[in-house]
C-alpha cells in the first residue's frame, strides 16, 4: 500500500473524531445557551492532551501523528480565511454613517490600547519566570499584550448570527470595532513575528506595507470589478459554477498573498468579503455555497488544531503557574471589557449599553487562538503561557452569552428600549 494511501486511511478516522466530538459538544453547548462555536472550541482541547491524552495516550498519538497534524494545520487556515470571507461579505457598508465611525474608532481604540498596556506590564512582571531564554524582554511583552488586546471577530460575528443581529445597528457598530481592533493588533504580530524571525522591525513594516496596499486595492480596483459581476448574477437568478470558481480563486490568492506578506491568511479573507457586491441573489448564493462546508468542517478542524497544542496540565501540574493564570485573567476582562465599557459610557450610552458592547468585544475565541498558535510555531512562547493564554481565551469567551442576553434579551419586549432601537436610532 503506498504512503498516499496510508496518509489518506489514518487521516479519515481523525477527521471523523474530529466532527463528531464537534458535533457532540456544540449541541450542547446550544442546549445549555452558549453558542455552538464555544462547543466546537471544547471540543478541539478534548481531543488533545489535556483530555484524550490523559486517559488514552496511545491512542491520540497513533491518530494524530505528525502528518495528520500537519494536513490539519493547512486545512485549518483555509477554513478561517473562508469564514472571515464570509463575514466580510455580510458587513453592511451602508450603515457605515460617519457618527458610526466615530463610534467605531472610539469603541476600537479602547479595546486594543488598555488591554495592551495591560498585557505589556503582565509580560514584563513574568518575564523572567514564564519567557523562553532567546526570547527579549520587549517581544514577551508586546505578544502577551496583543493577546490581551485581541477581540474574537469571527466568534463575535457568530454570536450576532446565532442571534441575528449581524445586519443590525447595533451588530454593525460591533463588528467594524471589532475589526479595526484586530486589524491594529494584528499589524503588532507581523511586526512580533518578522522580529522572532530576526528579520527586523523593516520586515514587519513591509509586511503591514503589503496589506494596506492590498486591501487598498481590492477596495477601490476589486470592488468596481465584482460590482459588475453581481449585477450580471442579480440578472441571471444564480451564482454560475464559473463565476462562483472567479471568487473561490481570487479568495484563495487573497488568503496565501495576505499570509505570504505576514500579515495573515484571515485578513485576506476578509477584504475579500468586504469588497463583495451587496446584491441580494449574490450574497444568498455565496452563502449558501460556502457557509454549510466552512461552518460545518473547516471550522470545527481549526479547533481541532489548537487543542492538540493545548495541555493544561501543565498549568495544574506545577500550582506556581496558577497565579500567573489568574494574573493574566483579570488583565484581560479589566483591560478589553473595562476599556470598551468606559469608552462607550463617555459618549452618551447608558452603562446597560455600554456593558453589552464591552462584554461583546471581550470575547476572544478564535483571534487568540490562531495567535498562540503562531507564537508556539516561532518559539515565541512556552506550552506554558500557550495553555494560559487558551484558558483564558476559553474563560473570556465563554461568560459573555450568559451576561449578554442579561443585557440585552431575546425576547423584543424586554428589548424595546436596550441598545438596538431607540437608544441607539437616536444617536446614529
Amino acid at each position: 500500500m503506498g504512503s498516499n494511501m496510508e496518509l489518506f486511511l489514518s487521516f479519515i478516522p481523525a477527521l471523523i473524531l474530529v466532527l463528531v466530538a464537534s458535533y457532540i459538544c456544540g449541541n450542547l453547548a446550544r442546549y445549555i445557551g452558549q453558542p455552538k462555536v464555544v462547543g466546537e472550541m471544547i471540543a478541539g482541547i478534548l481531543i488533545g492532551p489535556s483530555f484524550l491524552g490523559i486517559f488514552a495516550p496511545q491512542f491520540m498519538s497513533s491518530l494524530f501523528t505528525t502528518d495528520i497534524k500537519s494536513i490539519l494545520y493547512v486545512l485549518s487556515n483555509i477554513g478561517l480565511g473562508m469564514y472571515m470571507f464570509l463575514v466580510g461579505a455580510e458587513v453592511d457598508e451602508k450603515k457605515l454613517t460617519g457618527n458610526l465611525i466615530k463610534k467605531c474608532t472610539i469603541l476600537s481604540t479602547s479595546g486594543i490600547i488598555v488591554p495592551l498596556l495591560l498585557g505589556i506590564m503582565v509580560g514584563v512582571i513574568y518575564y523572567s519566570k514564564l519567557s523562553l531564554p532567546n526570547v527579549n524582554i520587549y517581544l514577551f511583552a508586546l505578544f502577551i499584550g496583543s493577546a490581551l488586546s485581541l477581540t474574537a471577530f469571527p466568534m463575535l460575528a457568530r454570536i450576532l448570527q446565532e442571534r441575528n443581529l449581524t445586519t443590525s445597528h447595533f451588530g454593525t457598530l460591533a463588528l467594524i470595532a471589532a475589526s479595526i481592533d484586530d486589524a491594529l493588533a494584528w499589524c503588532l504580530v507581523a511586526l512580533i513575528t518578522a522580529l522572532a524571525q530576526a528579520q527586523g522591525v523593516l520586515a514587519g513594516i513591509t509586511a503591514i506595507t503589503f496589506g494596506t496596499l492590498f486591501a487598498c486595492f481590492m477596495l477601490l480596483v476589486g470592488k468596481k470589478w465584482l460590482t459588475r459581476l453581481g449585477e450580471r448574477v442579480e440578472k441571471e437568478g444564480s451564482l454560475s459554477m464559473n463565476h462562483f470558481s472567479l471568487v473561490l480563486l481570487l479568495l484563495l490568492v487573497a488568503i496565501w498573498f495576505t499570509d505570504y506578506v505576514g500579515v495573515y491568511s484571515v485578513f485576506g479573507g476578509f477584504i475579500v468579503g468586504l469588497s463583495m457586491p451587496r446584491n441580494k441573489v449574490f450574497l444568498q448564493e455565496l452563502k449558501s455555497k460556502f457557509q454549510p462546508f466552512v461552518i460545518t468542517l473547516l471550522l470545527p478542524i481549526f479547533f481541532a488544531y489548537s487543542g492538540l497544542n493545548t495541555n493544561f496540565t501543565t498549568i495544574f501540574n506545577d500550582m506556581s503557574l496558577l497565579i500567573p493564570a489568574i494574573v493574566v485573567l483579570v488583565a484581560s476582562i479589566a483591560g478589553k471589557y473595562g476599556g470598551c465599557a468606559l469608552a462607550m459610557k463617555s459618549i452618551g450610552y447608558s452603562w446597560r449599553e455600554a456593558s453589552a458592547i464591552g462584554i461583546l468585544m471581550n470575547a476572544r475565541g478564535l483571534m487568540v487562538l490562531i495567535l498562540v498558535n503562531i507564537g508556539i510555531t516561532y518559539k515565541i512562547i512556552t506550552p506554558q503561557v500557550f495553555a494560559i493564554l487558551v484558558l483564558m481565551t476559553l474563560v473570556t469567551t465563554i461568560v459573555v452569552m450568559p451576561i449578554f442576553n442579561i443585557l440585552y434579551p431575546e425576547n423584543p419586549k424586554e428589548n424595546q428600549n436596550v441598545l438596538d432601537l431607540k437608544p441607539f436610532s437616536k444617536q446614529s
